[in-house]
């Protein structure tokens, strides 16, 4: 019989699949986890319990959070929710509140730009601008160019419909050759010959009144001396004027001709062309405007729908997933994020479908390069290193096929991780380096499948944190957290999740005031509470809230005091925690199962030290994956039994170690020690022994009371 020891000092790949049970020759169990809950794992590789949360104040209808950094210094959090939408600062006060444009806050978007926050839903585009102090909130707003006209994007979206303007100047009808208008079109824009009219009323499904806002093009017949190189349709040309315009019919060789371009019309004698042919102009006359194909109206409307995701990038504002046109892309110009005028200058705006099959763009994210996530591919836009992004050199090309989930990704290090099509699997879109490809795509939730249920947000690393370490949070539809970790790269033997649970549901998590902001359904008496809390490292309850002194003095009038601090002996409410029953906890000492009374006190903290706090108490679990089998020179792999173990812990408390059924509490109080002091922390190799199961024997190592674990490693002995 012989032994063997095996230390385990790294677990970066956190918790992993419960089928890598029979895999124990695989390196993968030898840095991970058969359990983890309510740890993370730090940038040494080890294990500590994750932080505790403060609440910051009540969420009320709360959905979302989004930070926003008017100017510098400046830091500010963006409350999303059912009916209205609140700015907060750090200690949670409200600055502003607004009624919420939206219906489902889960189908609004935010993008910050410094001093304006371009706000979208369904129901419009908005902007939330703060300037001296003041915030204020309006709808999004084309600017006028010289000539009068709207900077907004047009589309044609019917074909097979003509518009004729009754006069080309002045107070106008526009009838449509079939039904069309409705009264929502009352006060947009249309544009006739590229040129626009205002709606003022509405007459009929084909007859609407309007104000021509700069003159239309004016319609001509013109003599040629042979139409037989024209057809009806035919976009024809002048030689020496530029002269550009549409055949609407044909008389003899007389055209009736729509203009596009050179309001003056041909000159006479010079050549007409056409795609089959040209012919000399031998009179001009300027008749009552035509019927035309060539009309459009605003591709965002009331009547067409509104973008529902926006990203900024190289200057401007880009929007995508257009509810009639999934696969069009609109970018502002380089002039204002509120200019979509589109052009051919290197400033203009860019207006464009792409991408192949007709995929529909979820989502738009700046990583560099411009990454569009679409259900069927992600694309990128070439506009890292400083190269222009024009409408000339405007290109997505498609580096993946596999589609992306509603979720919003988010951006960190070089690459953007999102939340695959079949909503149950995480990747991340990577630079490659590859000749042909900038850009790759690898699934980074392989081993860990089972803690990603249904993500409904992803929180990326939080970029003015002061911890080491940068995490990823996936919020589950189950109210779990799926925490990822990683090092150097997203390899998988780099990356790690962990599993976070409360007392409750997380709701959503967002990377704020250099920390994080979390949302949480708390249930309290008979009822679901909404809270906003703060993750803090240094709290070790959920939800804490801390205690107020209403007195420190005994019976006899005396100050209670324990190593000179004062002791509270009562808590002045009313806590907003009332009906609940909670922990207190402070300077080491805790105490559990209070209750909170209807009023919001707690009445029961005798010999608590001043600045304690109550919430929820939440239990650190890790359990390792037995050795069950070891490799010898002379044998190859041998069955082994485990018989003895140890976990190495520092700065820890109380902690509880259970193998197989035989459980041990160790640290709290040394024999002899103080109980006026709180009970010291340790940094200690505990061992324990082994008994019972043989095949696949359980290892925990839990802290189930308040207070602070680190594992550094875990050992274990066995026999083969």
């Amino acid at each position: 019989m012989s032994k063997q020891t095996i230390t385990q000092r790294s677990f970066a790949l956190g918790e992993v699949r419960p089928e890598f049970l029979e895999s124990k020759d695989l390196d993968v169990r030898g840095a991970s986890l058969r359990t983890a809950l309510n740890v993370r794992v730090k940038a040494t590789r080890t294990l500590v319990d994750r932080p505790g949360t403060t609440r910051l104040r009540d969420g009320t209808d709360a959905y979302d959070l989004v930070e926003l950094r008017p100017q510098t210094g400046l830091v500010f959090a963006l409350v999303i929710k059912t009916a209205t939408f609140d700015v907060i600062d750090e200690a949670g006060r409200v600055l502003f509140t607004q009624a919420a444009p939206w219906t489902d806050p889960a189908e609004a978007w935010v993008e910050p730009f410094r001093e304006v926050t371009v706000i979208g839903c369904p129901e419009g585009i908005f902007t939330l601008t703060y300037a001296a102090g003041l915030w204020d909130f309006l709808a999004f707003t084309f600017p006028t160019t010289a000539g009068g006209e709207l900077a907004q994007p047009y589309w044609s979206y019917v074909d097979g419909i003509t518009m004729q303007p009754s006069a080309i100047d002045g107070t106008i009808t526009l009838v449509a050759s079939a039904a069309f208008w409705t009264p929502a079109y009352v006060g947009l824009r249309v544009r006739y010959g590229r040129r626009e009219v205002e709606i003022t009323s509405y007459v009929s499904p084909t007859v609407v009144n309007g104000t021509v806002v700069t003159g239309l093009p004016p319609s001509f017949r013109i003599s040629v001396t042979s139409a037989a190189s024209f057809r009806v349709g035919d976009a024809v040309i002048g030689q020496d004027t530029d002269y550009q315009g549409l055949v609407i019919g044909i008389s003899g060789n007389d055209l009736d001709i729509a203009t596009l371009e050179f309001y003056d019309g041909p000159d006479v004698n010079e050549q007409l062309s056409s795609p089959r042919g040209s012919s000399t102009v031998d009179v001009v006359t300027i008749i009552s405007p035509l019927a035309s194909p060539i009309w459009d109206e605003p591709l965002m409307s009331e009547v067409r729908g509104y973008p529902q995701a926006g990203a900024s990038a190289a200057g401007r504002l880009t929007l995508v997933d257009f509810p009639l046109i999934p696969d069009l892309i609109a970018m502002s110009s380089t002039r204002e994020i509120m200019d979509f005028e589109v052009g051919a200058d290197d400033d203009d705006a860019i207006v464009r479908q792409c991408g192949d099959n007709a995929p529909r763009f979820r989502h738009v994210v700046n990583a560099g390069d411009l990454l569009l996530f679409s259900d069927r591919g992600l694309y990128y836009v070439d506009i890292r290193g400083g190269g222009l992004l024009t409408p000339s050199s405007f290109n997505a090309i498609l580096f993946d096929k596999r589609g992306s989930s509603p979720v919003r990704p988010v951006a960190m290090d070089d690459g953007v991780v999102f939340v695959e099509a079949s909503g149950q699997t995480i990747a991340a879109a990577l630079l490659d380096g590859n000749v042909y490809l900038k850009w790759s795509v690898r699934t980074i939730s392989t081993y860990h499948n089972q803690m990603i249920k249904s993500p409904i947000k992803l929180c990326g690393p939080s970029l003015f944190s002061e911890m080491p370490e940068r995490y990823l949070f996936v919020v589950n539809t189950d109210g779990t957290l799926a925490v990822m970790s990683w090092f150097e790269d997203f390899s998988p033997e780099n990356v790690g999740f962990v599993r976070w649970e409360t007392m409750g549901a997380f709701v959503s998590l967002s990377p704020m005031f250099g920390g994080y902001l979390a949302i949480v359904d708390r249930t309290i008496g008979i009822g679901t509470v909404r809270m906003i809390e703060k993750l803090d490292e240094t709290i070790k309850l959920d939800c804490a809230c801390f205690l107020t002194v209403s007195g420190n003095l005994d019976v006899n009038g005396a100050a209670l005091e324990v190593n000179g601090q004062p002791l509270a002996v009562a808590v002045a409410g009313p806590l907003p925690l009332a009906g609940a029953t909670v922990a207190a906890y402070g300077s080491g000492f805790f105490r559990e199962g209070q209750l909170v009374s209807a009023d919001g006190v707690l009445p029961d903290v005798a010999l608590m030290p001043v600045g304690s706090y109550c919430g929820f108490p939440f239990t650190a679990r890790v359990m390792p994956w037995p050795v069950e089998h070891v490799q010898t020179p002379y044998a190859g792999m041998l069955q082994a039994r485990l018989v003895r173990g140890s976990v190495s812990v520092m700065n820890t408390g109380q902690f509880t170690i259970r193998a197989n059924r035989n459980t041990r509490t160790v640290g709290g109080y040394d024999v002899g020690a103080a109980l006026d002091a709180a009970p010291a922390l340790k940094t200690q190799v505990v061992k324990f022994t082994v008994f019972g199961v043989r095949d696949h024997p359980e290892i925990e190592i839990s802290r189930t009371v308040p207070g602070d674990l680190q594992v550094l490693a875990i050992t274990q002995e066995v026999k083969y």
